[in-house]
């Protein structure tokens, strides 16, 4: 009976953590793969007896006192329940552990492709994050995530983030009697996105034409920060940029830099290059006299446009400013020819030239000396000469086709040296000799004579040009009383004593006379009707009409007179 009572007490100590189980939604209870119990301190205890394993007849045990109903353990760490065997003076233990500590979790992700700062971690491309959870002593139960708001999910295989952008990630863990840690949370930038370098060049630049003194800058920006930059120069080995590139030590011609830059999550940007044209070499300066000088009879003559040319060419990066200086004074900024007519006598010129990036070039530092020619600023007089009929009308001049009209021009410094004309819209060409205009109408001469220092003077001709004759009249005193054929020609007849009539007009300038022939006799004028024709003949009159001009019609006309 003694054994029995203690074999008892034994069953119903180590059933008690069954029962209670059974009676529990959260398992507060855990046992381990070793037999060990764990509890949480915070869960009430109430102490079951039974005489079977599985606890199936268990009786709770009431305590005597009120603080044992229910019990709970004292804070966290191993913990014991002693059964006190009177009959045989001895203890009986039974242990257990009172586990009121929770999980630890923390993500976790590729240290190559990213890095962790404070609470956000920063991560290329498509990116797994994996959890560690922690429990040092009832286990680890479960543990749950939730990204960007969503609802908590029992964490079961690592968790991809392909797409860039910011993530909120939050998690927990609870062991296995239900102490559950506090919720964790991360902020996760996938950043797919690589830098973006440029360079900026420090000192003088040309459109990539760089002096020797010029500095490149490589400036990387990211979103999420630069980790290092990276460049070569021909081909050279690769080196990390910590400050601006000098090319001092480069030789004058073509270079090349190739750079990129690597972000702190790896993501690496592709090969940018520049071609660079390195220019030592400083412009080369030239002045001249240009223009309107010319020598006659020993002596030289400037149109008072006599211009101080100066002229720089540079082998690459361009020819930026000029100065000159003349008779010593301050040096000024060349930007066009510079007018001499104030200067008489000897003049000394000095300049420079400095190309786009810097380089300077100077001309000969003794300066050029030359002399000033003689000022002739008056163009040639230009005067027209017209050969043939012309006559003055209201103030218009009319001409016929066939007079000839002629440009002359004298000049008595420098000298011509050619004249142009134009009419009407046409076109300017060369005048050589004297000219017609064949067609009526309204014109207008324009005629330039230039110098040998190239003074001009225009003058223009109006004028109006008549090409048409005048219409012939002609009225017989009696109408033909019949016809007859002559060869091809119908040949009116008239009776004996017919008078003829004749008469001119014309639309511009007027008809200054009518020329007539009978039967072949000499050309007479016309004066009074024609009278007098032998009966029984075919009589030929040729009729000429001329207008003041010279222009003129000619008509035949037949008939019978019988």
């Amino acid at each position: 009976m003694k054994y029995f009572i203690q074999s008892l007490i034994l069953t119903l100590a180590l059933t008690m953590v069954s029962a209670f189980t059974i009676a529990q939604e959260v398992d507060t209870f855990h046992t381990d793969s070793i037999g060990q119990l764990f509890v949480n301190p915070k869960t009430p205890i109430h102490l079951y007896l039974s005489t079977s394993p599985d606890g199936k007849d268990a009786v709770r045990l009431k305590s005597q006192q009120p603080e044992g109903e229910p019990l709970y353990w004292d804070g966290h760490g191993p913990q014991y329940l002693t059964h006190l065997n009177l009959y045989l003076g001895r203890k009986i233990r039974f242990d257990l552990f009172a586990d009121g500590l929770p999980p630890k979790t923390s993500p976790n992700f590729d240290v190559k492709q990213g890095y962790q700062k404070g609470n956000t971690i920063y991560v290329s491309g498509t990116t797994i994050i994996e959890f560690t959870s922690t429990d040092a002593h009832s286990g680890i139960d479960k543990l749950m995530y939730s990204v960007n708001g969503n609802e908590f999910a029992q964490y079961a295989q690592p968790i991809v983030l392909d797409n860039e952008g910011q993530y909120t990630l939050k998690f927990y863990a609870t062991d296995n009697v239900g102490n559950k840690e506090d919720e964790g949370e991360r902020t996760i930038m996938v950043d797919t996105t690589p830098p973006v370098t440029d360079l900026k060049f420090i000192g003088p630049e040309h459109n990539s034409v760089v002096a020797s003194a010029t500095k490149f800058e490589l400036t990387a920006t990211d979103l999420n920060g630069v980790k290092e930059t990276y460049y070569s120069i021909d081909d050279d080995t690769q080196k990390q940029y910590k400050t601006p590139i000098a090319l001092a030590k480069l030789s004058e011609g073509e270079h090349s830099i190739i750079w990129y830059s690597i972000d702190m999550v790896g993501n690496t940007e592709e090969n940018q290059q520049l071609d660079f044209f390195v220019d030592k070499t400083p412009p080369m300066v030239f002045e001249e006299l240009v223009g309107n000088t010319y020598m006659v009879a020993g002596k030289e003559y400037s149109s008072g446009r006599t211009q101080l040319r100066i002229v720089a060419v540079d082998n690459k990066a361009g020819v930026k400013e000029i100065h000159y200086s003349i008779n010593n004074q301050p040096f000024k900024l060349y930007e066009k020819p510079v007018y001499l007519s104030e200067i008489s006598g000897a003049a000394i010129v000095k300049s420079f030239a400095i190309d786009n990036v810097g380089n300077k070039g100077v001309s000969d530092t003794e300066g050029q000396q030359f002399s000033m020619p003689k000022v002739d600023i008056t163009g040639p007089n230009i005067k027209y000469t017209l050969k043939g009929p012309r006559l003055t009308l209201r103030d218009s001049l009319w001409l016929s086709p066939k007079t000839k009209i002629g440009i002359t021009a004298t000049d008595d410094g420098s000298g011509l040296n050619r004249i142009e004309y134009k009419i009407n819209e046409n076109a300017p060409g060369e005048y050589t000799d004297e000219f017609y205009i064949d067609q009526s109408g309204a014109y207008t001469i324009v005629a330039t004579a230039w110098d040998n220092v190239e003074n001009l003077n225009i003058s223009n001709l109006e004028l109006r040009i008549d090409a048409n004759a005048p219409e012939l009249l002609c009225n017989f005193s009696v109408k033909p009383h019949r016809f007859i054929d002559e060869g091809e020609e119908r040949v009116p007849v008239y009776s004996n004593g017919v008078l003829v009539y004749l008469g001119a007009t014309d639309d511009i300038v007027g008809v200054d006379r009518i020329m007539v022939s009978i039967n072949g006799s000499r050309e007479k004028a016309y004066t009074q009707p024609l009278s007098g024709f032998k009966v029984n003949q075919t009589h030929t009159i040729k009729l000429r009409a001329i207008d003041r001009l010279g222009n003129e019609k000619e008509t035949t006309i037949q008939f019978r007179v019988e």
